[in-house]
């Protein structure tokens, strides 16, 4: 991020916290300030996903202690605050008021509708760049930013499902169960679900193990996403 999109995107992220304030206050609920904090907390991960997502050669225990010891820096994490976080809250509020049902059908859309916005923000440079972006090149001529997108709108998926989870739960309780989620999300779909691409990039004769690599990674994020439509498809019936 540059120039105007980083003021930008400073400007936006304090909106919304000023926002999310108001709703606490009017709601009673700290559910929004919890999670912009949390989608804050997450980029202490980043300098890890920096050196994965950049690596030539296996990496040394070193590197990777390094990585995870960089101080975090909580003005540089601000526009982090919300790309994730903001399309689940929004989802919430259409669901409270009866908007959105989830289900198999509205799960696909709302993830369709995930994924165009994550383009979207990245095409205006809102939010800083997420692994994926790292790499460059994939193979098949995928390009970088549809699977940036896809890893960011099955965090934000995920995080639907924690949010409407969470919402009645007591203050304290929903605190460790919403500033976490972010980061174990972003373990989860950059680190467990990106292993098979980052492993087959490093493999001898890198373009059949990196085409393996990418096929297995999106085989498992729509297997990701599917368990999470089944699971809110659940949770619907709870109501």
């Amino acid at each position: 991020m540059q120039g105007v999109g980083v003021l930008f995107a400073l400007i936006i992220t304090l909106v919304f916290y000023a926002a999310a304030g108001w709703l606490w206050w009017q709601q009673r609920n700290p559910l929004y300030i919890l999670a912009l904090l949390a989608g804050q907390l997450s980029t202490w991960l980043d300098p890890l996903w920096r050196l994965l997502y950049t690596l030539q050669t296996v990496p040394g225990l070193g590197s990777l202690i390094a990585a995870l010891a960089t101080p975090f820096d909580p003005i540089r994490s601000l526009p982090a605050a919300w790309p994730d976080p903001l399309p689940a809250l929004i989802i919430v509020g259409l669901y409270l008021y009866r908007w959105w049902t989830p289900g198999l059908g509205s799960g696909l859309f709302t993830f369709v509708v995930f994924v165009s916005f994550q383009l979207l923000i990245s095409i205006l440079n809102l939010r800083p760049a997420t692994p994926p972006l790292l790499l460059q090149t994939l193979p098949f001529g995928v390009r970088v930013e549809l699977l940036a997108a896809l890893m960011s709108a099955t965090i934000s998926y995920g995080l639907c499902y924690v949010f409407l989870t969470v919402q009645n739960y007591s203050w304290p309780s929903m605190a460790v169960a919403i500033l976490p989620m972010p980061t174990l999300f972003s373990v989860l779909i950059y680190g467990v679900i990106g292993a098979p691409l980052l492993i087959g990039r490093l493999l001898p004769d890198g373009e059949w193990p990196g085409r393996i690599g990418l096929i297995l990674t999106l085989a498992l994020l729509g297997w990701c996403v599917y368990i999470i439509s089944s699971a809110l498809n659940r949770l619907d019936r709870w109501r």
